[in-house]
């Protein structure tokens, strides 16, 4: 057959009436493209300005929707005729269309892979050997035909093509290069046209949630983000261009290794996404939750090469998050840790003194003549006690350690690093600020005191577990109960018996 094959770089160089037309019909589509109307009124416009300086037929685009190994998938959406006579548009045969390519002939197959190629196409209808492809443009009444792909992003979009159903027509090299460059100029209003709708589609998801874009090129190490990430001031529109290392600077210390580790496992994995909650540094200094979600990129040897997705602001959600997890581990009435809070912090406690030795110690506090409280004054200023000697206790207590309410008027104090004999200071000095600080109700003083139990690792006894080292702590305040209350006993106090473990 006669079918010319050829790449743009090939061309000669010619001149004449209609080359200047298309060269002038060009220039104003790239302006009409770039400032005005662009994809797809401005490529519709550009096709109707291509076919009247031609003098073709019919100008139109073919989309690629789909292309396997086995079949391809096309659509027909934009025409332009010189008659009615030529209008296929609306024809059902063009209207996403599928071919299986396993079935096709071998022509077709190479126009195909020429096409995807970049590769121009300018075809003689009588002159091609009879077969598929020659069938079909006769059943068009074509004469003659030119097609010229439209590449974008480096990959087969679609095709430009021009049919002749009157002449045979010969382009010339310069007709095909500067209709080759109005490909590039459909190519380049597709990618605005792409450019625009991502972003309306990400102002949309930015004021739903308030949600910074970003890159990450571990190749190149380079980072890039919106303004809103890390910048302070509405100012700022230009996105913020930083190393790798300066960014790394900005993901709170605490969350820089958990971050790395779990991005690690995800590409051993071969997984393609990526969530995580982190903290960030902010230009003034400020920190902010995100949950950043993320697509992985890696080179063909699996190793990472790029990161990019969103980053959610999520302070809202974590401050309930926060509440949550504080209403689950306080108790509502002294905001003092609850029995259950306690527990986890005794057994953590615990196992850390049987890896490393480290000792603490455990007070169990009880409020003296609770129950008389109760019934002269009634449940809500008995309420009002708990929650004052509650106070007066975390006066004497550092950060590190808990205070906590693990019954009625019982309360238990764990003091991490603190051996038994330091801990009943901490405790004589609690006692003593109940007994010396009344409450007031009603103009009236109610003098309160408290009974204490200390016990503490290591201890002169063994004690393996924490039911005994809690035992111990119970014998010593009822101890202190037997003795007339508003006293402090230590397990070391008791007698040999008391103080022996029972398991």
């Amino acid at each position: 057959m006669t079918l010319r094959i050829g790449r743009v770089d090939q061309l000669g160089q010619t001149q004449n009436d209609q080359q200047s037309s298309l060269l002038a019909a060009i220039a104003r589509s790239a302006e009409e493209l770039t400032s005005g109307k662009g994809w797809p009124d401005g490529v519709i416009d550009l096709m109707a300005d291509l076919g009247r300086i031609t003098r073709v037929s019919r100008v139109w685009i073919f989309q690629l929707i789909e292309l396997t190994d086995e079949y391809i998938v096309q659509d027909y959406p934009f025409e332009w005729a010189d008659c009615p006579e030529h209008v296929q548009l609306a024809m059902p045969r063009f209207s996403v269309f599928r071919k299986d390519l396993r079935q096709a002939s071998e022509e077709y197959r190479r126009i195909v892979a020429s096409r995807q190629r970049g590769e121009w196409q300018s075809v003689i209808t009588e002159q091609l050997e009879d077969g598929e492809f020659k069938d079909d443009l006769r059943s068009q009444n074509i004469l003659s035909m030119l097609t010229i792909p439209i590449i974008v992003e480096g990959k087969w979009w679609g095709i430009l093509g021009f049919d002749d159903c009157l002449r045979k027509y010969h382009w010339s090299d310069v007709e095909i290069a500067l209709l080759r460059t109005a490909t590039y100029l459909i190519s380049n209003a597709i990618l605005r046209d792409r450019l625009s709708s991502r972003t309306k589609q990400f102002e949309i998801l930015q004021g739903i949630t308030e949600s910074s874009a970003w890159e990450l090129d571990i190749i190149n190490g380079h980072f890039w983000c919106s303004p809103e990430l890390f910048a302070t001031s509405t100012r700022l529109t230009d996105n913020i261009h930083m190393s790798l290392f300066a960014m790394l600077r900005r993901i709170h210390p605490q969350d820089r290794k958990g971050v790395f580790d779990s991005i690690r496992e995800h590409v051993a994995q071969d997984k393609t996404t990526f969530r995580e909650d982190l903290r960030l540094i902010r230009d003034d200094g400020s920190l902010v939750w995100v949950e950043v979600i993320a697509k992985l990129s890696a080179n063909r040897d699996g190793r990472l090469r790029k990161l990019s997705g969103i980053a959610v602001e999520i302070r809202q959600r974590k401050e309930a998050e926060e509440k949550l997890r504080h209403e689950a581990n306080t108790d509502p009435l002294t905001g003092a840790d609850n029995r259950g809070s306690f527990d986890k912090r005794f057994n953590r406690l615990m196992r850390r003194f049987e890896e490393t030795g480290k000792s603490f110690s455990l007070l169990l506090l009880d409020v003296d003549y609770f129950k008389k409280v109760n019934d002269t004054w009634g449940h809500s200023i008995g309420d009002d006690v708990l929650c004052h000697i509650s106070a007066l206790c975390q006066q004497n207590l550092r950060g590190s350690d808990m205070l906590a309410r693990i019954g009625g008027e019982e309360f238990a104090i764990l003091l991490p690093g603190i051996d038994e004999k330091v801990a009943s200071n901490i405790g004589e000095r609690i006692r003593k600020d109940v007994e010396s600080t009344p409450i007031w109700v009603e103009k009236k003083r109610i003098n309160q005191t408290v009974s204490i139990g200390v016990a503490g690792l290591p201890a002169d006894t063994p004690c393996h577990t924490r039911n005994i080292l809690y035992e111990l702590a119970d014998k010593a305040l009822y101890a202190a109960k037997r003795k007339g209350r508003n006293i402090l006993v230590s397990c070391r106090d008791l007698p040999p018996t008391d103080a022996a473990p029972q398991g």
